[in-house]
């Protein structure tokens, strides 16, 4: 096909990351949980935005530095957990939806 096994691991990674934040959308868990998840995602979005940039995107990096903006665990944005979890869901979808895209489209 055009698949790059190079891809796996960041794809499988960003993955994890998104099902990761859909499970936070729909559930009560301990601050430490959100606390490592605005890590993984702040972590995982800067990658990507770096990635992106080094490949001459345009847009797309600063999407990505939106959400490690967002929700960073050093100057965390304060809002109701219910404020947070259609966040979330968005996010975590988006995330799934790139890692599909960026691991099936082909290389030049």
């Amino acid at each position: 096909m055009g698949w790059d096994i190079k891809r796996i691991p960041e794809t499988a990674l960003t993955v994890l990351v998104g099902i990761w934040l859909l499970f936070a959308a729909y559930g009560r868990h301990a601050y430490g949980y959100y606390t490592l998840l605005r890590i993984a995602v702040t972590v995982g979005s800067f990658y990507w935005a770096v990635l992106l940039y080094r490949r001459g995107s345009k847009g797309l990096p600063w999407a990505f530095v939106a959400v490690a903006i967002l929700l960073n665990p050093v100057v965390p944005i304060r809002m109701h957990r219910a404020d947070w979890q259609p966040i979330d869901f968005w996010l975590g979808l988006s995330l799934l939806g790139w890692s599909t895209y960026w691991f099936i489209r082909r290389t030049k």
